[in-house]
């Protein structure tokens, strides 16, 4: 008896140790939460009237300031930051065209060639969590969003000394 008590001790023992007693709180495949995140609270039912593109946008930026863009997700092969509530958002005034193909005007194409052109029309949108870090959350997910969706953005705008910006949104509503 005291053998088979001690060997089922054992075996509780050792499952505990090696993580079978919790279930993880991400999902090991995708990354993201297992509890999933309400996206609902950082899309807007109407759309603002304020908003400028993107280019104009990086342009007019103050660091900390409050801004609103209007762009289309994409301007990138892949817009997304898989598994976090970020992405890329592309001027409306341009069109993403593959790699060798001749971009006429309002047209960027994915190659290196035009990496400087993309830059300058494109950038990164972020949600964050309240420690300031990325949400742990896939933007398609989390707001519904696909590539190429034409989106508003309210948030505000962050510039580093190079002249990167980016937007912390606060909200984003989402053309239809």
């Amino acid at each position: 008896m005291r053998t088979i008590l001690f060997a089922a001790m054992l075996g509780t023992a050792v499952a505990h140790i090696s993580g079978c007693g919790r279930a993880p709180d991400t999902d090991s495949v995708t990354g993201t939460p297992s509890n999933p995140i309400d996206g609902s609270r950082y899309l807007l039912s109407d759309e603002p009237d304020d908003a400028i593109g993107v280019i104009e946008a990086r342009e007019s930026a103050v660091d900390g300031a409050p801004i609103t863009v209007v762009g289309r997700i994409g301007g990138t092969t892949t817009p997304w930051v898989n598994g976090r509530a970020a992405f890329t958002l592309l001027d409306a005034s341009m069109v993403l065209v593959a790699e060798g193909t001749d971009a006429g005007e309002g047209q960027i194409c994915t190659g290196d060639c035009c990496a400087a052109e993309r830059a300058h029309a494109t950038m990164l949108v972020k949600i964050l969590d309240e420690n300031g870090r990325v949400l742990a959350a896939d933007s398609r997910q989390l707001l519904g969003l696909a590539e190429n969706d034409m989106v508003v953005v309210c948030g505000k705008a962050t510039k580093d000394k190079s002249g990167n910006v980016a937007l912390i949104a606060d909200a984003v509503f989402i053309r239809q």
